[in-house]
């Protein structure tokens, strides 16, 4: 009976100290006589009433929160890796539309942003990378519009140019005349027509076989439009050097010759036909008309 009631007394003092777990294994050791218990067998083990239980014997049992931890370390392994799944999806995203040519590409970019953005709306908040998520999530988004506004855009039609008539060539490879309208010490004068982005207009030029470049006067420039894109050195007839703007014509056309996209020094009070319009050709210049063959 003595024995019998410490073994009550133990085993009400284990259920408060460590459980029902530890009450349990108490009495499974020990419901055959006190020659049988693990606390009583172990020589180096005592058990005091008072609360007090031999370190070597009891172990610390698992906190609440550990074991919580450890819980929710084993639910995130379980789960698939949304962070990562989303930002393969965006790198897909962003190699699709460095390639894409047409409608059916950007949509396809797009839909690959939606899919990095559902991913990353799945990240719960006390995921390790959730705020890095909503940033991300801020940055695909603007991806997404991007990438669906190039894909809603109505293609482009396509500009067939009109045939380029070609230049007509006499039996004797003459391939444009130039009327001499004027002569101004002996130079003879020509009409060119100029186009700039304001449109087209004639102007009198002296076709100089001894100017290497084209020069055109401040007022055609303002005329047509043309506008100051550089500048350069050149040296004038009396030996200085001076610095003059340049500016680009779209095209310019002469005696049925056109040259397009053809760069002008702008200054002076007289307009020059040079060399870099027609140095390619065979000249040949006659008392009213000027000659150009292949």
């Amino acid at each position: 009976m003595v024995e019998q009631g410490r073994r009550k007394m133990i085993g009400s003092w284990l259920k408060g100290r460590f459980g029902l777990g530890v009450l349990a294994l108490g009495l499974l050791f020990g419901t055959t006589g006190c020659d049988r218990s693990p606390f009583s067998t172990a020589p180096d083990s005592t058990l005091d009433v008072s609360g007090n239980l031999d370190e070597a014997t009891v172990l610390e049992p698992t906190s609440r929160s550990e074991s919580a931890a450890a819980e929710s370390a084993d639910a995130a392994a379980d789960q698939p890796d949304l962070f990562r799944n989303a930002v393969n999806r965006a790198s897909s995203a962003v190699a699709i539309g460095q390639s894409a040519q047409s409608q059916d590409d950007w949509q396809l970019a797009a839909n690959r942003w939606q899919q990095a953005l559902d991913l990353l709306n799945q990240i719960p908040a006390d995921h390790p990378r959730h705020s890095e998520a909503q940033q991300k999530i801020q940055e695909y988004q603007a991806n997404l519009q991007a990438a669906q506004s190039r894909a809603d855009q109505p293609p482009q039609p396509i500009v067939i140019p009109d045939p380029v008539a070609p230049v007509a060539t006499a039996p004797d490879g003459r391939i444009g005349r130039l009327n001499i309208v004027a002569r101004r010490s002996g130079i003879p004068v020509v009409s060119a027509t100029m186009t700039g982005p304001r449109g087209s207009a004639s102007f009198d030029m002296l076709f100089d076989t001894g100017a290497s470049g084209t020069l055109i006067t401040a007022a055609m420039a303002e005329q047509i439009g043309v506008s100051i894109v550089g500048q350069a050195r050149v040296t004038v007839a009396d030996g200085r050097t001076v610095n003059v703007p340049l500016g680009r014509l779209e095209a310019i056309e002469v005696g049925g010759v056109t040259k397009n996209d053809l760069t002008v020094a702008i200054g002076g009070d007289v307009a020059l036909l040079g060399q870099d319009f027609y140095s390619q050709y065979r000249i040949t210049i006659g008392p009213d008309t000027i000659d150009l063959y292949r």
